[in-house]
């Protein structure tokens, strides 16, 4: 395809709408009417939008409401902090923690500073104490003083022979909620303007129908993720919450130094939970940084492994990653990268996405079609997924 020609037609038909709308005579391009070129016009890419195509053949789910919520459940915590002044003397029995809530009453503990073992006789959880009491050096190793912040883990309980059951220690459910957004994509033409003779082999509503179609995928894999949950009863109005508002604590800021070391800190806290293969959206700019230094571990993917969609599969000590490249991921967004447990999101649907035709007025000359979807987007655990940003470097180093 001449480069002259792709060019124009990228200025003709981006995601930009156009505002010669509905389409007039006048507004097709005279040199696509009349200049002998190529008799297929140049399509946008069918991956541009391989999130949003993912999310819709793979991760599907009807929901019977706009809203809809779901319930999230994590194994309960095994480490907390010393939360003190100073350090705790090797005497001392009651010891100030960040989170009593973790122990019960006969569980051991592991200062993992010293070694020592401790053995829990009572817990205070009310306000202000938030301490443990325990028997000290409950094992090989003699007490010590305990630092500042000294890390603790819980190792489970030790009980004597027949004894009753211990003190149950149950971690209930959280509630996670999102709401459906309606996206609309019309588009239209005179009548006049449907019976002009183009050099093409597309009429222009087929035309508009494939490049919508697109527009409309788009539209929603920015809204997935980037959306913000919010719901204006008065103009009975809602906008789906998108990833990035799910996954909030969970981020990695490469700070203009990104290379191997630290892709593969950011790979270890992405894969600290869930699954050991996961998405990494990305912008072009970071896939080619990691393709830099990391061109033995990439391989391709057949579509039968991947969802339907041919990617690239980074393998990491920590897990695998497939490597997704986003249009949504520019300009201030271009040194980011979304790591995803597919596991762990749905696509949920409220109306499926439809192409609904001849939505004009009966009086019009001329035909409008639309595309129409109402859809949100369900994120569990959102420690399954992590994001990384500022992911850029002027001298890339390993």
């Amino acid at each position: 395809m001449d480069k002259e020609i792709y060019r124009m037609d990228l200025q003709l038909f981006g995601s930009t709408p156009s505002s010669n709308s509905p389409v007039w005579t006048g507004g097709i391009d005279r040199d696509r009417r009349e200049l002998d070129v190529s008799k297929v016009i140049a399509d946008l890419i069918p991956d541009a939008s391989p999130f949003a195509v993912l999310l819709m053949k793979v991760k599907k789910e009807r929901v019977g409401s706009n809203y809809f919520y779901w319930y999230d459940q994590k194994p309960g915590s095994w480490w907390t902090e010393v939360v003190s002044a100073s350090a705790v003397s090797a005497s001392e029995t009651e010891i100030p923690v960040a989170d009593a809530s973790i122990f019960r009453p006969k569980d051991l503990v592991k200062v993992t500073a010293t070694g020592e073992v401790l053995f829990v006789e009572a817990i205070d959880e009310t306000e202000g104490a938030n301490t443990i009491t325990v028997n000290r050096a409950y094992g090989e190793t003699a007490a010590a003083e305990i630092p500042v912040d000294a890390n603790l883990m819980r190792q489970g309980n030790a009980m004597e022979e027949f004894s009753r059951a211990p003190e149950a220690k149950i971690v209930q459910p959280f509630k996670g909620w999102n709401v459906c957004q309606t996206f609309r994509t019309p588009f239209d033409q005179s009548e006049t303007s449907s019976n002009e003779d183009l050099k093409t082999i597309k009429s222009e509503r087929n035309r508009l129908t494939q490049l919508k179609g697109l527009e409309h995928r788009l539209d929603m894999e920015r809204a997935m993720i980037f959306g913000e949950r919010y719901e204006d009863p008065d103009a009975k109005r809602s906008t789906t919450g998108g990833l990035l508002s799910f996954i909030k604590d969970h981020f990695v800021d490469a700070q203009d130094k990104f290379c191997e070391g630290l892709f593969e800190e950011y790979c270890q806290e992405l894969f600290t939970y869930g699954s050991g293969t996961k998405l990494l959206i990305a912008s072009r700019s970071v896939l080619s940084l990691i393709n830099q230094f990391a061109r033995d571990r990439i391989e391709t993917t057949s579509r039968e492994d991947t969802y339907g969609i041919r990617m690239k599969r980074y393998i990491s000590t920590h897990g695998d990653l497939l490597l997704v490249p986003s249009m949504t991921l520019e300009r201030d967004y271009g040194t980011m990268a979304i790591g995803i447990d597919v596991d762990n999101i749905k696509y949920r649907v409220h109306r499926d996405t439809r192409l609904i035709k001849n939505i004009q007025l009966p009086d019009e000359d001329g035909w409008r079609d639309e595309y129409l979807s109402s859809a949100g987007l369900e994120v569990r655990l959102p420690q399954t997924h992590c994001v990384l940003y500022n992911a850029t470097t002027k001298e890339l180093t390993t």
